[in-house]
């Protein structure tokens, strides 16, 4: 079974997305135009137009208020936005989209760029286009999903040139344990090509004919997205949050309380601590993840059209007070950490160079007090210990977290015994320091007992992700002092730590 699942990882690592071609659109929307235009690196993508006027009654002259940027997500590409679009260019906007490369009709890998800051500088080189057809027209852009934090991100690069920012749930945090960051990043540089961002069509929109719809479009990538895209999303939030400073534009956020696949608290949060005077959020319950293809629709497509003509010279109005109540991706207020390691183990008594290793799972829920739990396996010496510690507490003191747990072991020569640990978690700016004391005392073993002391150093320091989160991973270099009874030794080990905190 492990050459099995070894052999199953080589095979993912090696899998091969198709370097798709540019597909010219046989059948645009009607009203809309469709071009081609080149990314620095050379790759054709696919681009729309609606122009303002198109879809207003004959005869009406319409004057261009301003020019609108439609970014897509994933399992999206631009004609998806057709009613937005025509509704914008018959109030006088013009309206521009692009596939993304990999997306739709556009040339590149399907949905695994080189580098997800390729969609950044793709997106970059758009707009420039856009303000180069419309000369001296405001500029709105407008994302969706991980569209959205590609927006982000590009506002925050192509900042003085944007008349404002709308984001439909945006991609600018995750509803999962922080541990799955960690996760997300090793496997992005592990097995970049592995199948790893899962976006099922059922979570999209409440509605099943957009389902349907999905399920049966050739032009949506339907296997999950590789492991580089989901830790270039991950890395790209990071980058989003690092630079929020930029985001000085007005801002429209909008997020759905039933969003199951980004979390509406990343929108909440980027309302609350961009620096931009102007900014409103919009909270739709009960709505799914995609805003503009959920059964009332129309409401979302008016709340744009409306907070566009009061930034174009129309009517002003009041954004909805901060919306106060629980939120997928709120803090849940976790520290996760698993350890696994192997080297050497020697005895003070002997001169025998063993293997030693360990393998640790962490897990509290301190805010800043609450429970804590842990699973550890080691093997020093020629002797085991195995414990499992499900009754516990811990104390969260800023970055650091101290926890204590309690439970059973299972100890050399298959004996049983009860086993008591204490656990010392510290992110200290370029490594993360981690300290374990564990102790067992055998049932049936008289004055038997184990204990260990081990401190780990990981190389590469914590990370912040958004407001709340933050995940490391990396190598780790442990040392122990470790003891049975009457005899003792030392453990060097050499590993690799997962951590998460939010």
């Amino acid at each position: 079974m492990a050459r099995g699942v070894v052999f199953a990882l080589v095979l993912a690592a090696c899998a091969h997305t198709p370097d798709l071609p540019l597909r010219p659109d046989p059948r645009p929307p009607a009203g809309s135009t469709v071009e081609t235009f080149t990314a620095k690196d050379g790759t054709q993508l696919l681009m729309r137009h609606w122009a303002a006027g198109g879809g207003a009654p004959q005869g009406a002259p319409v004057e261009t208020r301003a020019a609108v940027v439609i970014m897509h997500g994933l399992k999206d590409y631009s004609s998806r936005y057709d009613a937005l679009a025509s509704r914008l260019a018959a109030a006088g906007y013009s309206v521009y989209a692009f596939d993304l490369r990999g997306h739709g009709r556009s040339a590149g890998p399907r949905v695994a760029p080189a580098h997800w800051t390729d969609y950044v500088d793709d997106l970059d080189a758009f707009l420039a286009l856009v303000e180069q057809r419309e000369p001296a027209k405001p500029v709105f852009l407008f994302g969706h999903s991980m569209g959205g934090a590609i927006a982000a991100r590009t506002a925050e690069v192509h900042r003085p040139q944007l008349a404002g920012l709308l984001l439909s749930g945006p991609a600018l945090a995750v509803d999962a344990p922080p541990l799955l960051i960690a996760a997300t990043r090793m496997s992005g540089f592990l097995t970049p090509r592995f199948p790893a961002l899962k976006l099922p069509n059922g979570d999209f929109s409440s509605d099943p004919a957009a389902k349907t719809a999905m399920d049966n479009d050739e032009l949506i990538s339907q296997p999950p997205a590789p492991a580089r895209t989901a830790a270039g999303l991950v890395d790209g939030m990071r980058a989003i949050w690092a630079d929020l400073d930029q985001l000085t534009m007005p801002i429209l956020a909008m997020h759905g309380t039933a969003d199951r696949l980004t979390a509406p608290a990343g929108s909440r949060m980027l309302i609350e601590h961009a620096p931009a005077r102007d900014k409103a959020l919009h909270i739709y319950e009960g709505f799914f993840h995609d805003l503009l293809h959920e059964p009332k629709h129309a409401q979302v497509e008016a709340d744009i059209q409306a907070w566009l003509d009061a930034h174009t010279g129309g009517a002003a109005i009041t954004p909805p007070p901060l919306y106060t109540g629980h939120l997928g991706g709120d803090p849940r207020g976790w520290t996760q950490a698993i350890e696994l390691a192997g080297g050497i183990s020697r005895g003070f008594d002997e001169k025998v160079t063993r293997f030693g290793g360990e393998i640790s799972i962490n897990l509290a829920r301190p805010r800043p007090f609450g429970w804590h739990g842990a699973l550890t396996a080691r093997y020093a010496n020629t002797r085991y210990a195995i414990d499992l510690e499900p009754l516990g507490f811990a104390v969260r003191f800023g970055g650091a977290v101290l926890g204590l747990a309690g439970g059973g072991t299972l100890l050399t020569d298959a004996e049983f015994g009860v086993a008591a640990s204490a656990w010392y978690e510290q992110p200290a700016g370029p490594v993360h320091l981690s300290v374990r004391a564990d102790y067992e005392h055998a049932f049936f073993a008289g004055a038997r007992n184990v204990g260990l002391l081990i401190g780990s150093l990981r190389l590469g320091g914590d990370r912040h992700y958004w407001p709340h989160a933050q995940a490391g991973v990396g190598p780790i270099l442990s040392g122990g002092y470790e003891c049975q009874g009457d005899t003792c030794g030392f453990v060097a080990l050499l590993g690799l730590q997962l951590y998460g905190a939010d």
